[in-house]
């Protein structure tokens, strides 16, 4: 084997070797871009999520209170139709 010979074989492996760091630094940059994109657009929907619930939330108490108030209504309906249509017992 000559000495040339091995020289081009060491120059194409020495070729190799730095592609493949490029495009591992390349694939790690484009990793983290994506992960950061990915990062964002959960923060985002969760920002999102708290909203709806709030909503949501808010909603329920209304609801709710309204629920009470009709409740309270129905028992002193039933009260006054238990004492008669004169208001007497």
């Amino acid at each position: 084997m000559s000495s040339s010979n091995g020289g081009n074989r060491l120059d194409r492996i020495e070729r190799l070797i730095e592609q493949s760091e490029r495009a591992n630094k390349e694939a790690h940059a484009r990793i983290e871009s994506d992960l950061r994109k990915w990062v964002k657009m959960g923060l985002k929907e969760a920002l999102s999520q708290r909203k709806r619930t709030r909503i949501l939330d808010d909603k329920m108490t209304r609801l709710a209170s309204a629920q009470l108030v009709t409740e309270e209504k129905l028992q002193r309906f039933i009260s006054s139709m238990q004492r008669g249509r004169n208001g007497r017992s």
